[in-house]
């Protein structure tokens, strides 16, 4: 009944839905006002989450940064023990090498110094048996050496 009142009392010519404009237009802002409260707080909670996951991430970024950074020190003495196992390795070549060297020079030494005492009693024992033929050598070498340096 209160629709039929309301109805007779429109202006004439206009329908009774011209009458519910009004209405529906403060429904329609009142819907968009709560449409745009819901996005803003819709948008503050992605904001929130963004911010909570970006902090996460960061999080987890520096986690992963110390250990790669741990691991990588962990490598590096890991190289530096090797490199100076590897050293000392070829030190030890090195010094055992120079050993066995100067044990085949010592050898050689010894070896040259005997034939040089063994040419020299050769050479002795050369001249005492025919002093003569060695003093006829001796000079003879002279002469030509003596020769040569004049020239």
């Amino acid at each position: 009944m209160a629709d039929r009142i309301q109805g007779m009392t429109q202006e004439p010519g206009k329908t009774q839905d011209a009458a519910r404009t009004p209405d529906m237009k403060d429904q329609a802002r009142e819907l968009g006002t709560q449409v745009q409260d819901k996005a803003r707080e819709l948008g503050t909670q992605v904001q929130d989450k963004a911010r909570e996951l970006g902090t996460q991430v960061q999080d987890k970024a520096r986690e992963l940064g110390t250990q790669v950074q741990d691991k990588a020190q962990e490598v590096g003495t890991q190289v530096r023990d090797w490199a100076q196992e590897k050293g000392h390795q070829l030190k030890k070549g090195a010094q055992d090498t120079m050993h066995q060297m100067e044990a085949s020079a010592s050898q050689l030494s010894d070896m040259g110094s005997t034939a040089t005492e063994q040419l020299e009693e050769s050479l002795e024992d050369r001249i005492r048996s025919k002093p003569l033929q060695s003093v006829l050598i001796a000079a003879g070498a002279g002469i030509f050496l003596g020769l040569l340096w004049r020239k």
